[in-house]
């Protein structure tokens, strides 16, 4: 009886180590499987590096400018005023009817002052990965017309110019500036491979508040700057903040062009013959 009172307390004090070693182990298991997957701060994830924010940070900005200024329909009369140094001002006013569905944007273009001109009209085809198509009909030999928009257009200004085709080009945010008292961002676009324009980069001012473009400057292969453009006016149309006035100095063959927009609307619908060819033809005919 003496050694079994005595054998006790030796086998509690063992169980006692055994199960602290065993809560050990539990525990340690559990921290274990709980950092399974976790990364320590020790050694933290891939971090980006500052180009590659630059970038996404400036297709962000293009995104959400583009966003806004999309519709399903839009109507648009334009005032464009030319005046060069060698020749009297030239006044136009244009028509321009837009319609956007997944992935493609089509833009017919009518002259409608000067009233002799109002036969003059173009069809534009935009598609994302591809080069934007130009079409006119052409009476004398009663055929269509196709070119890119890298052809002069209003006071030599292309018909990129008017449309963006921001899809041709690679966008990073460059810098966050003040102008006028607004923040802005600073955006670079080059020109991806493959892509064709007489544009090579641009540099681009989009207002922080409502992203709309304050100032663009258009530069060719050569570094050469080609157009200045400057919003002087913003105006209110269907509730939508757009770009009023603008003025665009060509520093090529020394114009000017002011780009006025008159009124613009938001119907819920187009006659779909509006974007076709055979409109184009009829419009040359009239």
């Amino acid at each position: 009886m003496k050694r079994l009172i005595e054998r006790k307390p030796q086998l509690t004090l063992r169980s006692v180590i055994v199960a602290v070693l065993c809560s050990l182990l539990i525990i340690l298991g559990c921290v274990l499987l709980a950092s399974c997957g976790k990364t320590s701060p020790e050694n933290p994830g891939p971090t980006k590096d500052p180009e590659t924010l630059a970038r996404e940070r400036g297709a962000q900005i293009v995104s959400e400018y583009l966003k806004r200024d999309a519709a399903p329909y839009r109507q648009t009369r334009v005032r464009l005023t030319v005046t060069s140094t060698s020749e009297p001002s030239q006044v136009y006013e244009l028509d321009i009817w837009r319609k956007q569905v997944s992935g493609e944007t089509l833009t017919l273009t009518q002259i409608v002052q000067p009233a002799a001109q109002r036969n003059v009209a173009s069809l534009t085809t935009e598609r994302k990965g591809e080069d934007a198509l130009n079409v006119t009909y052409v009476t004398a030999n009663d055929q269509f017309r196709e070119t890119g928009t890298s052809k002069s257009f209003f006071g030599g200004v292309t018909s990129q110019e008017f449309l963006g085709e921001w899809d041709k080009y690679d966008v990073r945010l460059m810098n966050e500036e003040e102008m006028n008292g607004i923040k802005s961002y600073e955006i670079e676009a080059r020109l991806k491979p493959k892509r064709n324009s007489v544009i090579a980069r641009l540099t681009a001012l989009f207002r922080a508040d409502t992203y709309q473009p304050a100032e663009m400057h258009a530069f060719d292969s050569d570094g050469q700057e080609l157009r200045t453009f400057r919003v002087t006016e913003y105006r209110s149309f269907g509730g939508r903040a757009v770009v009023g006035r603008m003025d665009i100095e060509n520093h090529i063959i020394k114009t000017t062009v002011v780009v006025e927009v008159l009124k613009m609307g938001f119907p819920d619908r187009m006659d779909d013959s509006l974007f076709t060819r055979e409109k184009l033809k009829q419009i040359a005919k009239q």
